[in-house]
């Protein structure tokens, strides 16, 4: 179980790159893709043969249309709920149907994500197939640490202001 949560956490954090390169330099950072290091950038250091390129290609392509429906549909559905958290009326059944589409957007591409995966796999062979848990861990253990960090700022910024 915890093999798959690492393998799903490196799968959520590439397409998310995945995303980011295909919507474009908006939003996304300088290179398109959280600073370089969406899929792309794992692809590139499993150091994949010109035949693993290529299936994998096909791979990616047989899905790309999905992978944009997804990418727009989580963008606009999230853009909905900042919406419905700012809006200068606050209404809690605005909020919650506007999560409610966020996470039924983000279920349907965790599925597709979990697909291409399944089907991504088979292609690498057992070393690239580490490396890619090993990215997994590393990207874990930095959410974990970005996490951290933002509610220790949290906690000083009411520590200050608190009195």
């Amino acid at each position: 179980m915890k093999v798959l949560s690492v393998v799903m956490s490196v799968v959520i954090t590439a397409f998310v790159g995945i995303g980011s390169s295909f919507a474009g330099s908006e939003g996304a950072g300088k290179s398109g893709s959280h600073g370089g290091r969406g899929f792309l950038w794992v692809l590139e250091k499993l150091d994949l043969s010109a035949d693993q390129q290529h299936e994998i290609a096909s791979i990616l392509g047989k899905h790309r249309d999905e992978i944009g429906k997804g990418v727009n549909g989580v963008v606009e559905a999230r853009q909905g709920l900042r919406d419905a958290i700012t809006a200068d009326v606050f209404s809690e059944s605005a909020v919650r149907q506007a999560a409610q589409q966020v996470s039924g957007i983000e279920v349907q591409n965790a599925i597709l994500r979990a697909q291409i995966l399944n089907e991504v796999r088979p292609v690498l062979t057992s070393g690239q197939r580490d490396q890619l848990k090993k990215f997994a861990s590393k990207r874990a253990d930095k959410i974990i640490g970005f996490v951290d960090a933002r509610l220790a700022n949290l906690d000083k910024w009411i520590a200050a202001h608190a009195q």
